[in-house]
């Protein structure tokens, strides 16, 4: 590995040193939003083993029964990393005594300047119960791999310090995969957040995870269910439907004891014009994947909505799943939800 080269950046030998590894998804200390998404189907999650600072050795393999949230970064980071075990211990803050049900796993991409006591003091520093992971080089790039996560160096600018040469170490910096990785109680890796997600929304997809007492639902799924409603007493639905079988399905139709009719409608445009279709035929949702129900698009659409609270009792009917019972979070006029 590189770093340690040269004083200065004469001879160009910055230019020799080697990427750590470049493989997909790259977020990097940069400030991408990064995508959510469920994996469909559910697969057990990549390999992971490394000793703690302790000495005692890690494996993701014995952690059943937990849900883990891990996260991947390095300590010389100034914002990214910062950030995203802030969440994470704003989300433990949270969880209350559920917490004890969930493993907070950062794993270093900079294992170079990450020595095993040095990563543990900076995680331990969010939180006593965070571990602090660091592999050695050959063993990270092929980890990295398998969990589809981008780290490589960033050097200084040769042009930029030409008249102001280093000395001592040459600095650099590390573009990494910005997100958290869900992994539920089976061993299954679930979803990947960016590290930008609403702590709320985090805890919302760890308390789901948590609340599942075996294997993962054979049948399609909701996840991001949220209402908005109008003083005129009407609204819309919008969520995320997930099949993970090998089989589709279609959402026919729904229904709430707080409305007096619920329809799925899709929003068409041509040009300036915006129509609003009724779709009686339903949804599909394919074989693996996944369907938005989004702002402009597809949604469900309230009629006569009854005085609520903070919720919407909701009845989705599958042609497989069956009825899947919700309560929906209802976003108030003027609020940052769609």
């Amino acid at each position: 590995m590189g770093g340690r080269t040269g004083h200065g950046l004469g001879g160009r030998a910055w230019r020799l040193l080697p990427v750590l590894t470049l493989v997909l998804l790259a977020a990097g200390c940069r400030k991408d939003r990064g995508e959510d998404f469920a994996v469909v189907p559910v697969q057990p999650a990549p390999a992971l083993e490394a000793p703690r600072a302790s000495g005692e050795l890690f494996r993701l393999s014995e952690q059943r029964g937990k849900v883990v949230v891990l996260s991947f970064g390095y300590t010389a980071c100034p914002d990214v990393c910062p950030t995203t075990l802030s969440q994470l211990q704003r989300l433990h803050g949270r969880l209350g005594t559920a917490a004890r049900d969930v493993e907070v796993v950062f794993v270093s991409v900079d294992p170079e300047r990450d020595g095993a006591q040095q990563l543990d003091a900076y995680v331990r520093a969010f939180h006593p119960r965070f571990t602090g992971l660091r592999l050695e080089p050959e063993a990270l790039a092929p980890m990295l791999s398998a969990w589809r996560v981008t780290a490589s160096r960033r050097y200084p600018d040769a042009e930029r310090y030409r008249d102001r040469p280093f000395t001592g170490e040459l600095p650099y910096t590390v573009d990494h995969t910005g997100a958290f990785f869900l992994v539920d109680k089976q061993g299954a890796l679930r979803s990947r957040l960016p590290y930008t997600v609403p702590v709320e929304r985090l805890q919302q997809e760890v308390q789901r995870l948590l609340a599942e007492d075996g294997a993962p639902a054979s049948g399609t799924r909701v996840e991001k269910a949220r209402a908005r409603l109008t003083p005129a007493r009407v609204g819309a639905v919008y969520l995320t439907l997930v099949n993970p079988t090998g089989q589709e399905d279609r959402l026919v139709s729904a229904e709430s004891t707080a409305a007096a009719r619920v329809e799925l409608h899709e929003v068409i445009a041509q040009g300036e014009l915006l129509q609003m279709h009724p779709r009686p035929e339903g949804f599909a949702v394919p074989a693996g994947g996944r369907v938005e129900l989004a702002p402009g698009g597809k949604h469900l659409m309230l009629y006569a909505v009854q005085a609520s609270s903070t919720s919407l009792p909701l009845t989705l009917h599958f042609e497989k799943a069956g009825a899947v019972h919700l309560s929906v979070p209802i976003s108030t006029p003027g609020s940052d939800e769609p």
